[in-house]
């Protein structure tokens, strides 16, 4: 999920001076989406777009769609997708408290209607990546959040 900015950035890539490329040179026009995709991102805040929670023995449990606006002082907002299921209805949802503070992230959720909330707390590392604990169903799981 990306905001306004990202997909005005792609519409006008796509349709502003057509004379600057041409069906002998469609490398040029991909270039121009591209850097202007790029430049759209760089408008979202530090958290925004893609994550994938990972166990300690690497194996993907959630995913993650964070939206970050820019400025870092609006809300977080997001989904989760366990990916431990098949795709099938249930396994996807909207996390209910997604918070940032000093080095730290706490995502929380519910899978299921009636189970236990879903806690994942997190501490930012000198890599850009996540390292923290999975909290579910009565056990706590080392976890790592990587961009996906």
């Amino acid at each position: 999920m990306r905001g306004a900015p990202y997909i005005l950035g792609l519409a006008l890539a796509a349709t502003a001076a057509p004379a600057a490329w041409s069906q002998d040179n469609p490398e040029s026009l991909d270039a121009r989406i591209r850097a202007s995709a790029e430049a759209a991102e760089s408008l979202q805040g530090p958290l925004d777009g893609g994550w994938t929670l990972a166990g300690p023995d690497g194996q993907a449990i959630y995913a993650f769609q964070i939206v970050d606006k820019p400025g870092g002082l609006d809300p977080l907002e997001g989904v989760w997708r366990d990916l431990r299921r098949p795709t099938m209805p249930g396994d996807i949802g909207l996390i209910d408290t997604l918070q940032r503070g000093a080095g730290a992230l706490t995502i929380s959720f519910v899978l299921r209607p009636g189970a236990p909330t879903t806690v994942i707390q997190l501490r930012s590392g000198a890599d850009g990546g996540w390292s923290g604990e999975l909290r579910e169903g009565g056990a706590v799981t080392k976890v790592t959040l990587r961009r996906s």
